[in-house]
């Protein structure tokens, strides 16, 4: 069952979404609803960001350069 929503999002992020549901030959709710579920099932970036804090702290000080380089070089926030 459907239920029709309202909210407000950025001009740019509704002709990006438009765009791409176009291009993907879906109505524009299904694209919406396909990224929600993959939102709120999908929750990769906490795990990572975990992992790297965990990484980070458990060397101490000793942490090589190379390794903080590493973490640095991670996006976290990447989906």
């Amino acid at each position: 069952m459907r239920k029709k929503v309202g909210t407000v999002l950025e001009v740019d992020v509704m002709k990006e979404a438009k765009v791409r549901a176009a291009r993907d030959g879906r109505p524009l709710a299904d694209l919406i609803q396909a990224a929600l579920i993959e939102y709120l099932h999908n929750d990769t970036a906490t795990v990572d960001a975990l992992r790297s804090c965990e990484r980070f702290c458990s060397h101490g000080r000793t942490l090589p350069l190379a390794v903080v380089n590493e973490l640095l070089q991670e996006d976290l926030l990447a989906v």
